[in-house]
């Protein structure tokens, strides 16, 4: 009888063994497959920079907003309401602001939070090389998504962030992203859904999002991007907090 229980037993570790393996092996497969259709590791390999210049359709506004990132550096972003520039930027684990919407025409530190979120976005290569980065990855399953089918798999970056990718089993691009945050002390979660997905300089990315977010209850933003320059040269600072 003790022999019979040790045998099973350690089958039952062999079979969680087996299975903890074959879901790893289903992870990689999915993340290569995603690597491959978004253009490939030899092109994110060599991705350093981007600035995109996009128009933000929100609350029958079409906003101007231009964004330039330093891989893992620094990011930028103008966005242009009323003819008044807004100015966010982080460089490395600091950010500040410019708003003359709310009176502030100098630069202002910006809180923890806000720095944290916007630092994420300086890795323009995602779940490339996601071990490396220091992100965890679980795959959770299949979902459908408005008809598509698709990979869920949950990202949860080094500084706690958690995001949701919805990737296709068809195109294996990300048609989804739900991101989970803290902002002056909330929960916040935003949700970005991509589409006409367009190659340049041999990496894929979708031209068109739209986006919401609990911050802003009801309202839905549709991002298109104008153009989108790979590996520009940028001067770092840009980056640097004006005194």
């Amino acid at each position: 009888m003790l022999k019979s229980i040790h045998i099973k037993a350690f089958i039952i570790v062999l079979l969680v063994g087996i299975m903890h393996t074959v879901s790893a092996q289903t992870l990689d497969e999915i993340i290569n497959k995603h690597i491959k259709a978004m253009g490939g590791a030899d092109k994110l390999s060599k991705l350093e920079s981007l600035k995109i210049t996009a128009e933000m359709d929100v609350m029958n506004m079409k906003v101007p907003i231009t964004t330039t990132i330093i891989q893992n550096k620094g990011f930028r972003s103008e966005t242009t309401v009323q003819g008044m520039t807004v100015v966010q930027a982080v460089n490395g684990t600091t950010g500040w602001a410019i708003n003359p919407m709310t009176g502030q025409t100098k630069a202002t530190a910006l809180p923890e939070e806000a720095v944290k979120s916007m630092t994420a976005e300086t890795d323009l290569t995602g779940l490339y090389k996601y071990k490396e980065k220091g992100y965890v990855l679980t795959l959770d399953g299949e979902e459908d998504l408005t008809g598509a089918k698709v990979y869920k798999v949950t990202m949860t970056l080094k500084n706690g962030i958690q995001r949701i990718n919805y990737i296709s089993k068809d195109t294996f691009y990300i048609l989804k992203i739900i991101v989970h945050m803290k902002m002056n002390g909330q929960e916040i979660m935003s949700e970005n859904t991509q589409s006409d997905f367009r190659q340049v300089e041999g990496i894929y990315y979708p031209f068109t999002s739209e986006v919401s977010t609990s911050a802003m209850p009801g309202t839905k933003m549709t991002l298109k991007i104008t153009d989108l320059a790979v590996n520009p040269k940028i001067d770092p600072n840009i980056f640097t907090m004006p005194e």
